[in-house]
C-alpha cells in the first residue's frame, strides 16, 4: 500500500504544481513528472498485487455518513491498475509534446493538472473499499475527464460534445449514487433490496462509462473531441473502469439470476456487431477508432454476460474461460487502441486533418511509426500471432464448449455469440484494412499529408512499448492467463482457471510460425528477383499519362461494398455521412420529448411567493408521510 500512497502524492503535487504553475515551463515539468512518477509507483503496486496474490487493505474515519475512507489493493484490483499505470505514464510523455504543438501559444499546465486528477480518481475507483468512496471517485473521474474533453472549448462540436459526456457521467452517477443507498439499506435491518434492481442500476452505472450499448452514445463524439493522449486514456483506460465496476460488484448481488447473463449476452453481441460496423463507415479517423472501442466493450460485455451465465448454470470451466478471456481482452484492447490514437493523433497532427481521404503516404514517410500502427492495427483485426487473437480465440473456445454443455435457451444463446465475435472479427479485418491502407499506404493526398513533419521523439517512443506488448502477449498467453488467474478467482470462485491456461499455451507457436513462414517466402522471392529480367514502365493509367493522387482509393469507396450491404442498420446520407442510430432513434427524441413536457410544466408555474410556499408545503407532507406512514420505518 506503500507504493499506492506514493502514486497518489505524486499525482496530487502534479497537480496543484501543473496548475498554479501554469504560466511557467516548470508547470508542464511538474505536471507531466508527477503523472510519469505515479505511474511507476502505482506500476509497482500493480505488480506487486499480482505476484503476491495477498489484498492488502487500509482504513480511516470519514466524517461522511456511511462513509469510510478504506482502500483495498488484490489481483482483481492489479489488473486493472497494471495497464492504467502502462498507459497513463506514456500518455504522460506523449502528451507534453502533443500539447506544446497544440496549443498554440495557450499554458499547457492546467491539461496536465486535470490528467493527474484524472490518473488519481482512476487509481481511487479500482483501490475504493468503500461504495460512497468510490461513488465520489467516480464523480471526480467524470469531472476531470470531462474538463479534458473540451480542452479546445473554442469548437462549438466540442462544446456539444462535452456536454453530451457530462450529461451521460451524470446519468451514471445518479444510478450508482441509487445503488450506493440501497446496498447501504440491504446491509442493516429490514427489507433485502432485490438484487434484480441492484444488477440494474450496476449496469447502467458502470455500463455508461464502459460504452455498453446502447448507454454508449457519448463515446464517439467525446473522443475525437479530445487531444489524442487523452483519447488514448480514455479508451484503453477510462473505459475499463466499468467492467471493474460490473466485475466487483456483480458477486456482491448474490448468486446471479440467468437473465444477467443472457442480457449482458445480448448487449454485448449488439455491440460487437454494431460497433465494427459503424467504424466502417466514419470517415474520421478518432471517430473510427472510438466505434473500435465500442466494438472491443461488446466482446468484454459478451464475455462478462458468459461468466455470469456460467456461474449460474453451475459450469466452472466455462466459467474459467469466459472471465479469463474478459480480463485478458481488457489488457489486449488497452496495448492495441492506445498505440493506434497516439500514432493516428501525431499522423492528424502532421497533416492538420483527421480525415481518412486527406492521409497517405505516411507508412513510406514516417517508416517508424508506420510499422507500429500497421502491428496495432493488425492486432485490432484479431490476426494470428497477436494478443487480441488470444482473447478472442478463448472466448470462441469457451463458447463452443458451454454450447456442448448446456442445452435449451443457454446453448442458443452461446451459439448466437458465436457468430456475432465471428461476424465482428470478419468485420474489423475490412475496418483496420481500410484504416492502414487509405490513412498509412499509397501516396499523400494533400499537400498538407505529404510535407508532414515527423513527430519528435517524445511522442514516437511511446509507441514502442504498446507495439512490443502486442507482440509478447501473443507469444505467450498462456503465461499472461495465469497472472490472471488470481484475479478470476475473487469474481467466481469456482472458476477452473487452469483449463483456460493450458488451452492458451498452445496459441505461443503461432507467432515464430507466422514469422517463419514470412522469412521463408521473401528467402524464396530473392533468388527469383534477381533472376527475373527487371523493367520500370508506367502501369495503364485509363489514358491519364499523369496519375494523381487523387485516383487511389477514397475511405468511401473502399468501403462501399459492405456498408451497401449493411445499409439497412447504418443509414448512411447523400453526404456519405452515418450518425449513431442509437443516439438519433432513441435518445435525441426522448430528451425531445422531456423537454416538451417541460415546457408544458412550466406554463403552470408563477413565480409568486404563495405558489413557492404552496409547494414547500407540499414536499413536506411528502415527507412527514414517507416517515411515518406504517412500514415506513425499520
Amino acid at each position: 500500500m506503500g507504493a499506492l500512497g506514493v502514486a497518489f502524492l505524486c499525482w496530487s503535487v502534479g497537480a496543484f504544481g501543473g496548475l498554479l504553475l501554469r504560466q511557467h515551463r516548470a508547470g508542464a515539468l511538474v505536471g507531466s513528472g508527477g503523472a510519469v512518477t505515479g505511474a511507476l509507483a502505482l506500476g509497482f503496486a500493480a505488480i506487486h498485487g499480482l505476484a503476491g496474490g495477498v489484498s492488502q487493505s487500509w482504513h480511516a474515519p470519514w466524517s461522511v455518513p456511511a462513509g469510510m475512507l478504506a482502500l483495498r489493493l488484490d489481483p482483481l484490483a492489479a489488473v486493472f491498475l497494471l495497464p492504467l499505470a502502462l498507459v497513463g505514464g506514456l500518455c504522460a510523455l506523449y502528451g507534453v509534446a502533443y500539447l506544446r504543438a497544440h496549443a498554440h501559444g495557450r499554458p499547457i499546465g492546467p491539461s496536465l493538472a486535470a490528467y493527474d486528477v484524472l490518473l488519481l480518481a482512476m487509481a481511487l475507483v479500482v483501490t475504493a473499499n468503500d461504495v460512497v468512496l468510490l461513488v465520489v471517485a467516480w464523480e471526480l473521474m467524470t469531472l476531470s475527464s470531462w474538463a479534458l474533453v473540451v480542452s479546445d472549448h473554442d469548437a462549438p462540436a466540442v462544446r456539444a460534445a462535452g456536454l453530451q459526456y457530462l450529461v451521460a457521467g451524470h446519468i451514471a452517477t445518479a444510478a450508482l449514487v441509487l445503488l450506493a443507498l440501497f446496498l447501504t439499506a440491504s446491509s442493516g435491518p429490514g427489507p433485502v433490496v432485490p438484487s434484480g434492481l441492484l444488477f440494474g442500476l450496476a449496469l447502467i452505472g458502470f455500463g455508461t462509462k464502459a460504452g455498453i450499448v446502447p448507454l454508449h452514445v457519448w463515446l464517439p463524439d467525446a473522443h475525437p473531441a479530445a487531444p489524442s493522449h487523452v483519447s488514448a486514456l480514455m479508451s484503453a483506460i477510462m473505459v475499463t473502469m466499468g467492467f471493474y465496476g460490473l466485475a466487483r460488484y456483480i458477486p456482491l448481488f448474490g448468486p446471479p439470476a440467468l437473465w444477467w447473463g443472457y442480457l449482458l449476452i445480448v448487449l454485448g453481441a449488439v455491440g460487437a456487431s454494431g460497433g465494427v460496423a459503424f467504424a466502417i463507415a466514419q470517415r474520421d479517423v478518432k471517430r473510427v477508432l472510438a466505434y473500435s472501442t465500442i466494438e472491443n466493450a461488446g466482446i468484454v460485455t459478451l464475455a462478462l454476460g458468459v461468466g455470469v451465465l456460467a456461474t449460474a448454470e453451475g459450469q466452472p470451466v466455462l466459467a474459467g474461460f469466459a472471465w479469463t478471456a474478459a480480463l485478458l481482452h481488457v489488457w489486449n484492447h488497452a496495448l492495441a487502441k492506445a498505440l493506434l490514437f497516439l500514432g493516428f493523433g501525431a499522423v492528424a497532427q502532421g497533416a492538420k486533418t483527421r480525415s481518412l481521404d486527406a492521409l497517405g503516404g505516411f507508412l513510406r514517410g514516417w517508416p517508424v511509426v508506420g510499422v507500429v500502427l500497421c502491428v496495432g492495427a493488425a492486432a485490432l483485426a484479431s490476426l494470428p500471432g497477436l494478443n487480441i487473437f488470444a482473447s478472442e480465440w478463448l472466448l470462441v473456445r469457451g463458447l463452443l464448449l458451454g454450447a456442448v454443455a448446456l442445452r435449451g435457451i443457454a446453448r442458443v444463446a452461446l451459439l448466437g455469440s458465436i457468430l456475432a465475435v465471428v461476424f465482428a472479427g470478419g468485420l474489423a479485418v475490412v475496418c483496420f484494412a481500410r484504416l492502414v491502407g487509405i490513412g498509412l499506404a499509397g501516396s499523400p493526398r494533400t499537400a498538407e499529408a505529404e510535407a508532414a513533419r515527423r513527430p519528435g521523439r517524445a511522442m514516437v517512443l511511446p509507441l514502442v512499448p504498446f507495439a512490443a506488448g502486442c507482440v509478447i502477449i501473443g507469444a505467450i498467453p498462456g503465461r499472461v492467463a495465469a497472472l490472471l488467474g488470481r484475479a478470476v478467482t475473487i469474481v467466481a470462485p469456482a472458476a477452473d482457471v487452469q483449463a483456460a491456461q493450458s488451452a492458451l499455451t498452445p496459441l505461443a507457436i503461432l507467432g515464430p510460425l507466422l514469422a517463419l513462414v514470412v522469412a521463408l517466402l521473401f528467402a524464396l522471392r530473392l533468388p527469383v528477383g534477381r533472376r527475373s529480367l527487371q523493367r520500370g514502365a508506367t502501369t495503364w493509367g485509363c489514358a491519364y499519362a499523369l496519375p494523381t493522387s487523387a485516383m487511389q482509393y477514397t475511405a468511401t469507396s473502399f468501403a462501399q461494398p459492405v456498408t451497401r450491404i449493411l445499409q439497412p442498420v447504418l443509414h448512411t446520407d447523400r453526404a456519405r455521412e452515418t450518425m449513431d442510430r442509437a443516439l438519433e432513434s432513441l435518445y435525441l427524441p426522448l430528451f425531445a420529448a422531456v423537454a416538451r413536457a417541460g415546457r408544458r410544466v412550466r406554463a403552470y408555474h408563477q413565480a409568486r411567493v404563495t405558489g413557492s410556499l404552496l409547494y414547500i408545503g407540499a414536499t413536506v407532507l411528502v415527507v412527514l408521510a414517507l416517515l411515518f406512514l406504517p412500514g415506513a420505518r425499520r
